[in-house]
């Protein structure tokens, strides 16, 4: 079969197996048979639109089944959350996008662009996927990440591409019971989700098989409690651009480093500005990564990425966080992870992120919202002792959940805005 789109990885397994179950659903299995019946339904129903065409996805059946028949009707898609706003500057004349799908950036630092992927893009990160992960047929792959970012739709990717199965689960606290259920082999999470699920159910994460944990910093002490429950963690390190995957550690038996990803996926290029084991701006080229984001020029050469990281004489690589985490306060570098570890190991601290403000005497100076029992007095105090004088938070917010986006990781421009108002100096 012509691979043309991520639809005809649904026919192709229509037609060898379609009793094999595509989706598990609310509902119950939907088997490849019957989703790929549903698409051409609805691709009968579809009118002439402009490319790329917003499909508002949610974690559920009815959006799989539209979004994969604009795919099969040659449209490019541009996955949406069910409440975003559709900007009209993302919709462009017919024929004028050479893309199968093209996602939003995250938007963590508030400012999004609009990525292209071909189906040549996608098709080489699934395999450059399987190869690493070993995944099959046989694998239940837990879908729970939000469709209209890269690493929830790529996970319905690799389970089409594999003839394997789908588990489609909102993230919420019925989900230990799901997983309990069903008993998925793979899973992709972000930090925050292993965090609450550990709240939620610590004995439901021994029941999947291995977890791809990336999309934001996972710490020593979450890792530490995760693997002592039971969890099998994958370290992974990924990008829109590079229609998702970059590197990922090849067994859960992964050294205890803080920041370790593993070795780039085969068919992937990573370089750094720097000598082995030292940090530096992360670069990656490949066939999996993309061409340009939409509208601006292509691009030449390799991507360079606002990730920091280090490649190692083994050629693994650690990620240190990205360019914009660190600032100049008064002539001396401060690393904003750095200071969030510190002050995550105060006791009472559930969360923190620290993000920089501009200061006309110190030029930057650090901001650090919390979620914590102490107050911010306490936390003053204990943090004041771990942290020199330049890398002391001069302003606190207290709040009882760090505002995220719907791919879990931290709305930075939510954060930022809440240091808008008067703050009591540090």
């Amino acid at each position: 079969m012509d691979l043309r789109t991520p639809a005809d990885w649904v026919a192709r397994m229509a037609g060898v197996d379609g009793e094999q179950p595509a989706l598990i659903v609310a509902g119950g299995p939907v088997d490849y048979a019957t989703l790929d019946k549903q698409i051409d339904e609805r691709v009968g129903s579809l009118a002439d639109l402009a490319n790329p065409v917003p499909v508002r996805v949610s974690l559920d059946l009815a959006s799989i089944v539209d979004l994969f028949a604009h795919l099969r009707a040659g449209y490019a898609v541009l996955p949406v959350a069910p409440e975003q706003e559709i900007r009209q500057e993302s919709v462009l004349a017919p024929g004028s996008v050479d893309a199968s799908v093209c996602m939003h950036t995250s938007g963590s630092s508030g400012v999004r662009r609009i990525v292209p992927l071909t189906m040549h893009n996608l098709t080489a990160s699934v395999d450059a996927s399987a190869l690493r992960l070993g995944t099959n047929a046989d694998d239940r792959w837990l879908a729970c990440l939000p469709f209209h970012h890269i690493g929830g739709l790529s996970v319905l990717f690799r389970s089409f591409a594999a003839g394997g199965t789908a588990i489609i689960a909102p993230f919420d606290e019925r989900l230990p019971s799901v997983i309990e259920a069903t008993e998925p082999t793979m899973a992709s999470m972000v930090p925050t989700m292993l965090h609450r699920l550990l709240r939620w159910d610590p004995s439901s994460i021994a029941s999947v098989g291995r977890i791809l944990v990336g999309g934001a910093h996972l710490g020593r002490d979450l890792a530490h409690e995760a693997r002592a429950a039971g969890a099998s963690l994958l370290p992974t390190y990924g990008l829109t651009e590079a229609s998702s995957q970059v590197a990922t550690a090849r067994t859960a038996d992964w050294p205890d480093v803080d920041g370790y990803v593993g070795r780039p996926l085969d068919g992937m290029t990573v370089t750094i500005d720097a000598p082995f084991g030292q940090a530096g701006t992360i670069s990656i080229d490949g066939p999996a990564v993309f061409a340009g984001y939409l509208g601006e020029a292509r691009r030449l050469g390799a991507f360079v990425t606002e990730d920091v990281g280090a490649l190692h004489a083994d050629g693994s690589l650690t990620i240190l966080g990205r360019r914009d985490d660190i600032i100049v306060s008064g002539g001396e570098n401060v690393s904003l992870r750095d200071v969030e570890r510190v002050v995550l190991g105060v006791d009472g601290v559930r969360a923190a992120v620290a993000v920089g403000l501009h200061d006309e005497e110190w030029g930057s100076t650090v901001g650090m919202m919390v979620a914590a029992a102490s107050s911010i007095d306490e936390l003053r105090e204990q943090a004041r002792d771990r942290l020199a004088p330049h890398e002391r938070p001069k302003q606190w917010v207290a709040v009882s959940a760090i505002p995220l986006l719907a791919n879990g990781k931290p709305d930075v421009a939510a954060i930022r805005a809440a240091f808008d108002e008067p703050m009591r100096p540090g």
